[in-house]
């Protein structure tokens, strides 16, 4: 009977963490598409900020105590710390809706939470396959296919400003600044997953 060799621990981790990143995505497009009326979800964005934040101390520490890794070492942190960004973007949304008391959701910032969950689950199935990443295609094709998300949330994020800057019926002062912010958050949270699938499309090309 053929052994079944045991996975290498960082892929695991990085596995859990990507599962992780899916599961906040979740919860941030639903904070998104509800709010005001959702604004009891943020203490949970905080909850998976620091549930993660664990998730990448248990790799750093994985990392420091292991001679061997699966990838270059240095890619390894990069990945995790790229990882981490995206989690703490989302929460960075969060966050700015209270600071910011915002009272009504924009059309363009609910599309830009349901790009933000789909390229999270996107992500979810890169670090899957990683492990296979020398003789999986579909890890790299996975990878190259998140920029064009990221390509479709700059496209809704100039909508959302151009929108932002033609109304003329918002007069609460700070408006245009508070969803400015918010706006620029969500960009940088796309941007960190395709920083991710950067990381990865590196590592698929060192080895080729």
């Amino acid at each position: 009977m053929a052994r079944i060799k045991k996975e290498d621990p960082f892929y695991t981790k990085l596995k859990d963490f990507a599962a992780d990143i899916e599961k906040t995505a979740e919860d941030y497009e639903a904070l998104i598409k509800g709010y005001p009326e959702t604004n009891i979800m943020i203490p949970q964005m905080k909850l998976h900020e620091a549930e993660c934040d664990q998730r990448v101390q248990a790799i750093m520490k994985e990392l420091y105590t292991s001679f061997i890794t699966p990838f270059d070492r240095n890619d390894v942190m990069e990945l995790t710390l790229k990882m981490d960004d995206v989690v703490d973007n989302m929460k960075g949304v969060s966050t700015r809706l209270e600071l910011f008391n915002i009272s009504h959701m924009r059309t363009e910032a609910v599309q830009m939470a349901e790009l933000t969950l789909i390229a999270s689950r996107q992500l979810h199935e890169m670090i899957d396959r990683l492990p296979h990443y020398k003789d999986d295609p579909q890890c790299m094709q996975v990878a190259l296919g998140m920029s064009h998300i990221e390509d479709e949330g700059d496209t809704v994020y100039e909508n959302g400003v151009r929108t932002l800057f033609q109304e003329e019926t918002e007069s609460r002062p700070g408006h245009i600044v508070g969803w400015l912010r918010i706006f620029d958050r969500m960009e940088e949270c796309l941007d960190s997953i395709d920083a991710v699938a950067g990381v990865v499309r590196s590592v698929v090309m060192k080895s080729a």
